[in-house]
């Protein structure tokens, strides 16, 4: 019986993330308060990380001829499928987070009507979702779950509870119109809720519902439609009141990265 060594984990860089965090926040509540819509400050901020990984991508491509001296032809050839990999692999997480950024600005903003002298205002929080909100919203993530998944063994409590918290990342703006705005998203991002469910959801290859139970939740839809618009509220509202586990984070990569090329 053969035994293999342990995998050695590389090192994480965890020093930037918060400060990046608070940097978008700050960013999003300047221009917003200068008249920017929601979706295009989102737009503006993804060009700014897309620039960035292309930027390292940049510098790992300059790797290709920096393998180790003296090494065989071999080892030379690994070496460059490995800079090879790793730049292919920036440059589809570079265009991806500007697809994605564009997608969510195509799906449309239901606003009330202002006049043009009316001072243009920051989205308003709300404290607590109706629960005739709540179940609208449910309904639509419902239909549009199983449509994708044919998946009908979920907890519909469970998603409820996971919806009031989320809803509560809507501003008080759209919420009316909110039902109207994750259909659109879901007709924009179908291809991409295809292969989430399909590699993570109910019967997929790394289905993981213990570590990850969003995968098989009809409130996946609408968590899916917040990480695109507004991530950090959403990750706001979900650390402070569902749990302290890393289910939100382990979703996120999945729908972020976990996915094949869009």
């Amino acid at each position: 019986m053969s035994h293999h060594p342990e995998r050695r984990k590389l090192p994480l860089i965890a020093v930037y993330g918060q400060t990046a965090a608070n940097a978008e926040q700050r960013v999003t509540e300047l221009l917003g308060a200068a008249g920017v819509s929601p979706a295009e400050v989102h737009t503006l901020i993804a060009a700014i990380q897309a620039g960035a990984v292309e930027g390292a991508q940049g510098e790992v491509i300059e790797l290709d001829a920096q393998a180790p001296a003296g090494t065989s032809d071999q080892v030379q050839e690994g070496w460059l499928r490995a800079v090879e990999a790793i730049a292919g692999r920036l440059a589809h997480i570079a265009d991806r987070t500007v697809h994605q950024a564009r997608t969510a600005a195509a799906v449309p903003e239901t606003r009330p009507v202002a006049s043009k002298s009316e001072p243009t205002s920051l989205p308003t929080p709300v404290d607590r979702v109706g629960e005739e909100q709540v179940q609208q919203v449910l309904e639509a993530a419902e239909r549009i779950f199983v449509s994708l998944t044919g998946y009908t063994g979920f907890d519909l409590d469970l998603s409820e509870e996971i919806l009031t918290v989320v809803l509560k990342s809507v501003s008080a703006e759209q919420q009316e119109g909110y039902v109207r705005q994750l259909e659109a998203f879901a007709e924009a991002s179908r291809e991409r809720l295809v292969q989430l469910y399909g590699k993570y959801g109910p019967g997929g290859k790394f289905a993981d519902e213990r570590h990850c139970y969003l995968t098989h939740q009809p409130a996946s839809v609408v968590v899916c439609e917040r990480l695109d618009t507004v991530p950090m509220w959403l990750a706001a509202v979900w650390n402070e009141e569902i749990d302290a586990e890393l289910t939100l984070e382990r979703f996120t990569k999945q729908w972020r990265f976990g996915l094949g090329p869009s």
